[in-house]
């Protein structure tokens, strides 16, 4: 390979990854989650301008929307990562834009939830073969010891990445509307832009990602997903540290959800209270959700310090505790658009990417070459159920007791991860 490369920056990289390989994996570190999150951002929208929901209904509209979409990212997860192994990481990655593409030129069109619903299905189906491939190949491409490292800095682009589009997003139908649109078909065309942006991101995964797999995983058995699934938490059963990683990975995917759902939508439901129009109410009401991944793509590379460095189960236990504290804090929100409760918003950022890098750093350096298909399917299988469970729980906490409610509900789950990561270190050190 002519420019095979054995550093990239501060991470070794495994033999034969070259530096345009790896310049593919920093773009869509960039582009996956932001464009995964874009659907978050135009939703609220689309329930009042396209489907007529009421605001006090829109927390349960949410809660079912990402009932479906998780339950069939429960499904597919496992044929994904099959997938993977027999055509490649590139194929898949490159498909699951493609797909994410589809969605989005169809999803403004829905004119019930049901309609909706459908769509989410087909946006799950690119949703999972992204963000299964984004870890895989992080796992793939960087040496055990600087795993840590590599995961960091894919966190900080992805926060860039969802700060970036989040900002733009929310500002595109306002600027359509401007320019004579109504509201229906302003949304549709923002909708649009995000759908061209998924077709680049899946020509540059399909030109520059690795091809093939690599060597060891090409010579294990084919096994199904059942026998994968089944390997991956018996391992569990003797390894705390992946359990532990498993139960993180519960709360910190769910993490993403409940902040890409519902910062938003309490953004939004403030702004419509103060009398914004929809269209000015979608880009005013972002500004919460855009101040909380702003502060974790600044804290980032602060996180990546100690993830290399400190034993595991401690690193995972702070980054979950501080995970706790930057959810809990949303109690005391009383106008997400004012005040103190931008400083209340950063701080959900810094504990969200916390948690998130602290789980994911955990879990790509817990799975072994042999036993990575299994362990991270297991991982991505416990994040959609995370999801699934925060999501419609939370869709109901958000219209029955307050905005707050499902931050505070996550907040306290990263809390016992955290203490439970904690014990477990205490115990390695004295073992």
């Amino acid at each position: 390979m002519s420019d095979a490369i054995t550093k990239f920056g501060p991470v070794t990289v495994e033999p034969g990854t070259s530096r345009s390989n790896m310049w593919a994996l920093m773009y869509v570190a960039f582009t996956t989650i932001g464009l995964v999150t874009a659907i978050a951002t135009v939703t609220p929208y689309l329930l009042t301008t396209n489907l007529g929901i009421a605001e006090a209904e829109q927390g349960k509209a949410l809660g079912t929307l990402a009932f479906w979409q998780e339950i069939t990212l429960i499904l597919v997860y496992g044929p994904i990562g099959i997938l993977a192994d027999k055509y490649g990481r590139r194929v898949v990655y490159a498909a699951g834009f493609a797909t994410l593409a589809l969605a989005y030129v169809l999803y403004p069109f829905a004119t019930n939830l049901t309609e909706l619903s459908t769509v989410r299905v087909l946006y799950a189906l690119g949703v999972g073969a992204m963000t299964g491939m984004l870890a895989t190949v992080i796992a793939d491409y960087g040496v055990e010891q600087d795993r840590g490292k590599l995961t960091a800095m894919c966190g900080f682009l992805n926060g860039l990445g969802v700060v970036l589009l989040a900002l733009g997003v929310g500002k595109l139908p306002a600027l359509f509307a401007a320019r004579g649109a109504d509201d229906i078909a302003a949304g549709q065309q923002a909708m649009f832009v995000v759908a061209a942006m998924s077709l680049v991101s899946a020509a540059m995964a399909w030109a520059f990602l690795k091809r093939g797999v690599p060597a060891a995983v090409a010579s294990l058995p084919k096994l199904s997903f059942a026998t994968k699934l089944k390997q991956g938490f018996t391992v569990a059963k003797t390894n705390r540290r992946i359990a532990l990683s498993y139960a993180s990975g519960f709360v910190a995917r769910g993490d993403i959800a409940i902040v890409g759902l519902f910062a938003g939508a309490w953004g939004k439901k403030a702004a419509l209270e103060a009398g914004m129009s929809n269209t000015e109410a979608l880009a005013a009401g972002i500004i919460p959700f855009v101040v909380a991944q702003s502060a974790a793509l600044l804290w980032a590379p602060v996180v990546a310090v100690p993830l290399d460095r400190i034993p595991r189960m401690a690193a995972l236990g702070w980054c979950m505790i501080a995970g706790m504290i930057g959810y809990c804090c949303l109690f005391f929100v009383a106008d997400p658009l004012k005040g103190l409760s931008f400083v209340l918003f950063a701080m959900l950022g810094i504990g969200q990417i916390s948690a998130l890098l602290g789980a994911q750093s955990t879990i790509v350096k817990e799975a072994s070459e042999a036993m990575r298909g299994s362990i991270i399917g297991v991982f991505n299988f416990c994040g959609a159920v995370g999801i699934l469970l925060l999501t419609v729980i939370g869709g109901w906490l958000f219209d029955h007791v307050g905005p707050w409610a499902p931050f505070f509900l996550v907040g306290a789950l990263n809390g016992l991860v955290g203490i439970a990561a904690l014990l477990e270190n205490r115990r390695e050190r004295a073992a």
